[in-house]
Formats: structure tokens, sequence, C-alpha cells
């Protein structure tokens, strides 16, 4: 069932006349392999989590581990959704309005090439209420179960008219034995969208998956995959366009249900700004250019596969069985073997694993991407305990990384403690499908205090460098900038190359001299000079020592 959706709208798109010949690739969809013999394919761009979801409220009864059974409600105490069952929500947000004053957003923004900006007018919820919408509870963290919903920029025109589709996702759950509700991810996204009718696109309908296996937490499935719809009501579908990537988006969201930690971003020229409401709400101000983000698609005859897929899959027994199912073009559903007929790759991990088998289909696919689409859409991720002291206690915002890479690491910069630099590792094809070089973009924007905490630094002005290692060892020339502005720190690198780019950034500061002892006179005295304390740290041989008012050591070294 997971190809039916796409089935339709490529069907649609191929014959309307509406469209352009050329298909543009926010549209693309999956091609079947191209013979009936067996194949393992990739489908892979950015994480698309976002799409195609609306909100849900479920309660499960569990075993500790497993869901043994689920039922979805309308709101908490609800038949299954008491207390003492584990709760799971999707929240999908609106525009704030005299109902919705509190977690929804508060306004949508665009700056156009000259620097005009324009607010964003809205048009309806979409897809709207449905039988799975529920009602939110501030006093618990429970955001709103509302929709994602259309706004219109008249002078923001893009190929399929001038109507944007706003997603701001917050999944969470409560546990067994908790009364507060705790967020567990954040995912916004904005597109250039327009409406096609038809009575056959498919609800993705929240999971109704119980049983040994089906674990607890994480992001509910909703499928289908792989539709050229950004979001559907079962009537009509949103398909997308190309976003101008000169224009900044930028997304005002009010909260009781606070963001905290990282962000990834799709997006260029990166912005963030936090502030607190009247109400106590945060209020979160997200902005950026959006980017062009390679895709990988291509199939390959199981028993002809190129020698970097052999080398990276080797002895994998599973590799036959992970991935979506395909049929063969006869109908067959499983081989001889008792395996689907074909597989084709979607899911693939944002961790050092996952860039390792990326990078093995870039290769396999000659370093090319199939398509490109253009992106703006930011996503939480995990922050990781290498920075947990500079973070405790904070329940705001510390930082964004973003970048137009096909494949990151699914957390912030790693500290070196060797190099003293912050460093973030990327994967992407060389060319883009016209051929030309695709050029990577990085930004990392961290609040000043996390920053200044990371390397042990006072108040004082910092500066930065930063460096671009190609995999095989070299360094590479890019468009660097570095600024400092209302307690955030700005650093980005443009116009570097991949496959693998290692992106080093290192935070510097000068030791404060100290001053010259003025001349005594009769009729001056020194002057008191501000006290100052020097500590000793160190990290296996290397010491160094700080001095400052209130010394830290840097990441990775100690006190002696």
């Amino acid at each position: 069932m997971k190809w039916i959706s796409a089935l339709i709208v490529a069907i649609f798109l191929a014959n309307s006349a509406a469209v352009a010949a050329d298909i543009p690739d926010e549209q693309f969809v999956t091609l079947k392999p191209p013979t009936d013999d067996r194949y393992t394919g990739i489908n892979f761009a950015f994480n698309e989590t976002e799409k195609n979801t609306m909100s849900s409220l479920q309660g499960f009864t569990t075993d500790g581990v497993d869901a043994l059974s689920r039922s979805t409600c309308s709101k908490l105490g609800d038949p299954g959704c008491e207390a003492g069952k584990y709760l799971q929500y999707n929240s999908q947000l609106t525009l704030c309005n005299t109902i919705q004053i509190t977690d929804c957003v508060k306004s949508v923004t665009a700056k156009d090439s000259s620097g005009k900006i324009h607010v964003g007018k809205f048009v309806e919820d979409y897809p709207g209420k449905t039988k799975y919408t529920y009602e939110g509870n501030p006093s618990v963290n429970l955001p709103p179960g509302s929709s994602s919903f259309i706004v219109d920029f008249p002078e923001i025109a893009h190929k399929g008219g001038t109507q944007y589709l706003v997603i701001v996702s917050i999944l969470g759950n409560r546990g067994l034995s908790e009364t507060i509700f705790t967020m567990e991810d954040f995912t916004t996204a904005i597109y250039a969208v327009s409406k096609i009718q038809g009575d056959n696109f498919i609800l993705t309908e929240p999971s109704t998956a119980v049983g040994k296996g089906v674990n607890l937490g994480g992001r509910p499935k909703t499928g289908p995959g792989g539709t050229a719809c950004v979001q559907t009501d079962g009537k009509s579908c949103l398909i997308a366009w190309g976003l101008d990537v000169n224009t900044e988006f930028s997304l005002s969201l009010k909260l009781s249900t606070k963001i905290s930690g990282w962000l990834h971003g799709r997006f260029s020229e990166a912005k963030s700004e936090i502030a607190t409401a009247s109400d106590g709400d945060q209020i979160v101000t997200l902005s950026g250019k959006p980017v062009v983000v390679p895709g990988l698609f291509g199939w390959f005859e199981k028993g002809k596969l190129p020698s970097s897929l052999i080398k990276e899959y080797g002895e994998d027994k599973f590799v036959d069985v992970q991935g979506a199912g395909w049929q063969s073009n006869l109908g067959q559903s499983y081989g001889p073997d008792g395996r689907p007929y074909s597989i084709l790759k979607t899911a693939f991990g944002y961790d050092e694993g996952g860039l390792k088998e990326i990078l093995a289909w870039i290769d396999a696919l000659s370093d090319k991407s199939a398509y490109a689409p253009t992106v703006w859409s930011a996503k939480s991720i995990r922050s990781g305990s290498q920075f947990e002291r500079c973070m405790k206690g904070q329940s705001t915002l510390s930082g964004i990384v973003a970048t137009n890479a096909t494949i990151y690491i699914g957390a912030p910069p790693k500290f070196n403690d060797t190099e003293q630099t912050l460093d973030y590792k990327v994967a992407a094809p060389h060319y883009l499908p016209n051929g030309s070089e695709f050029k990577g973009t990085y930004n990392l924007v961290i609040r000043s205090e996390v920053a200044r905490c990371i390397y042990g630094f006072t108040d004082a002005p910092v500066s930065a460098t930063i460096s671009i290692v190609s995999s095989d060892g070299t360094n590479q020339v890019a468009t660097t900038l570095f600024s400092e502005k209302d307690g955030w720190i700005y650093l980005s690198a443009n116009n570097f190359t991949f496959s693998s780019p290692i992106l080093k950034v290192k935070l510097k500061q000068e030791v404060s001299k100290p001053l010259a002892t003025p001349t005594k006179s009769a009729t001056t005295s020194p002057a008191a000079a501000a006290k100052k304390t020097t500590i000793t740290c160190v990290k296996g041989k290397t010491t160094k020592k700080v001095s400052a008012k209130n010394p830290k050591c840097p990441m990775g070294f100690k006190k002696k």
C-alpha cells in the first residue's frame, strides 16, 4: 500500500496540462525497478517526518517494553487515556487566534531580496479537524491537537501560486507513573504548495500496531510514504513547489511546552530569538533562507551490486529485509527464498553508521544526486552528555546547527579535546542532477554563555576560525563569517565541496595582559585593578593556566 498514493499523484501530474513537462524535484516520487529481476534500491533526501501527519492522542497498556493495546482519545480521561496509562501525543500547531492563545504559531513572515517583510495571511487549517483531533491541557504540559495550516503571500509567488503550508509538530509522552508530559521531538517546515482535487488520496492515520516489537516512545508511524502529497485531507492533496532560496522565511512560536537543547536546520543564514511572554510562555523565532538538499535514488540488481555496497553490507543477513518491500512488475511479493522480491531502503540513522552507509550508496550512484528539492525545516536533535555541564538547568534553546548536506550527524557539534574545536560531520554527493558541482552551506548558532562555558572563556570578546577538512585530510577554502549579537554567536561556512568533509570551528579569546602600575605621585594614587585568579588545568600531559575573575577549565580539562 505504500506506493498507492504516490502512483495516483504521479499519474495525475503526468497528465495534467497545468504542470510543465518537467516535474519539479519537490514532487519527486519513487519509480519502480526497471525490469522483472530482483532489486535493492535507495530513496533518501532529508528527514521528511513532518510530511503527511495529523494530531493524535493515544493511550497504551504495556508490559514495560512493548505496546500490548492502544486507544485513540479526544481528551485526557477518555477510556484508554486514564491516569496510569502510558500516553503519547502528536500535536500539530495552528496559527494563534482568540481561542488558541498558547502552543500556537504567532506569525509567519517572509523577507524578500529587497529587504521588504511580508506577513503571511491565514487561509485555512489543513487538513483541519479530524476524528483524531484532541483537547490540549497546558497544566500538564499537553499541547493541543490542532492542524497544520496554509498561509498566503500575494507578493511571494512560486510556480504553483502564492500559498504555503506551515507545519509545526510536537511529539511527547507521559510515563505510567508521571503526571506531566515531556516533549520528545519538535519539527517545523514551510512548503510552497498548490492544491489538487480527487477522491483517492490516503489519509495518514495514526498507527494501530501493537504486540511484541512495537515499542513505546519515538515518533509515531503514520505512513504511507513515498507520496508527492505534502499533506492531504482525503479529498484533496497539497503538492510542493520550489522555494525561493533568496527569500528569508521566519516562524514565531508561542509555547507553554518549551523547546530546549539543540535544533538542526535545513536553511542558510540561520537566526534565532528567544523571549518570554507576559503569561510566561516561551516565544521562539526561527529564521533562514531555504536550501537545496541533494537526494539519492536508484535500483541495483541484487546479483550485481556495486563493489561499494558489497563492501558495506558484506554478509549482513538482514540486508534483503531492511527497507520497504516492493512487488515485482508481475505482482510477486516474495522470492523463492521467502524474502521480499525487492527492497527500497529509505531509513538511515543520523549517526556514524548511517553516514558510512550513505557514503557507500553515493559511491554506487557515481557521486551524483537524482533530485534536489528546496527545503526550509528545523527539528530537534539529541543534545548528548558532552555539553551537559554547560546546559544544566537550562530550559531554553542552546543552539542551532544547519546544513544543506544530504545526511549529517544528528547531534550538536562534537568537542574535539585534542584540537579544541567543535567538529561536525556531513555527507552528500559531489554533483547535482544537472551535473553541476554541489556547494555546501553550514551555520552554527550557539548561545554565547554555552560557548564560553565549553571553552572556559570569560565574558570578554571572542573570535573564531572555521576550517573545512576533506575526507582525504586536505583543507578546503570556504567563505566564512563570524559575529556575536544579542547573546548568540553566529558562524557560517559556505561554498565547500563534498562528499564527507568535517567542519571545524575553533573559538579563541585573547588572554588579558596585566595593566602597568601607574607611577606614584603626590596627587594621584594607583588605580585598583580588577582582582583575577589563576588556576592550573590539566588533561593528560597537557597543562594550561587560566586567569580570570571567575576562571573555568576548558572542555576536557580538569582543575589541578
